[in-house]
């Protein structure tokens, strides 16, 4: 498989993946806000501290 067929799926697959959790946070708003509103927070520093991590070199 060369480098392009890889990278049209990968991108396939992370619209998917995408496109899933949109779908999800948007029922989870619906359905149950506080809880939905307290994992974004949750996922948003989890990211927040991987990104700085990884800026500052702590993380391989």
């Amino acid at each position: 498989m060369n480098d392009a067929a890889l990278r049209t799926r990968l991108d396939a697959i992370l619209l998917l993946l995408t496109t899933n959790a949109l779908l999800l946070f948007g029922i989870g708003f619906r359905y149950a806000r506080e809880i939905t509103v307290g994992v974004a927070v949750l996922a948003a520093l989890v990211g927040y501290g991987l990104v700085r991590g990884r800026r500052s070199g702590a993380l391989p």
